[in-house]
């Protein structure tokens, strides 16, 4: 959090201005969205054919009588469902990438310490030492990328 906060000073207020009201205006499009389709899926008042069409008719008058406050209350645990699945499908995405990117230098590592220990009697210690320490460290972070992907602690 703090990495954010130390760069949020470089960008320009009216760019982070910007992308805060895109954020809140994607977030109020969902819960209108939301909203919406809950009022509209309510039969109306004396609709007696909507009424026999749902499942429970006593559910259904009671949710005639129901106010659009209660929508909006409805709408808005929704809308925080919907934006926490989103918050963590990015994260599992991110996770996956990091897992990808960090198993190929994990590769690429192992490789070349692969690579120096085949020129055995010609080896440059200190690089095998760090490539070993690279593929030790990526191989690490891969394992942890992959189970924050998989959802695992």
């Amino acid at each position: 959090m703090l990495h954010y906060a130390l760069h949020a000073g470089s960008v320009p207020w009216q760019d982070q201005l910007l992308y805060a009201g895109i954020i809140i205006a994607v977030i109020a499009a969902v819960f209108f969205g939301l909203w919406w389709r809950k009022r509209a899926a309510r039969p109306r008042q004396g609709d007696f054919a909507a009424l026999v069409q749902q499942g429970n008719v006593a559910e259904a008058i009671a949710a005639q009588a129901q106010s659009p406050l209660a929508d909006a209350a409805d709408a808005w645990q929704e809308t925080r469902h919907t934006m926490d699945n989103v918050k963590s499908g990015v994260e599992r995405f991110l996770a996956l990438m990091f897992a990808l990117l960090s198993g190929l230098l994990c590769v690429i590592s192992v490789t070349a310490v692969i690579g120096y220990v085949w020129d055995f009697p010609a080896v440059d210690w200190a690089l095998l030492a760090f490539y070993a320490a690279l593929g030790g460290v990526t191989a690490w972070f891969t394992r942890v990328q992959w189970r924050d992907f998989r959802g695992q602690k």
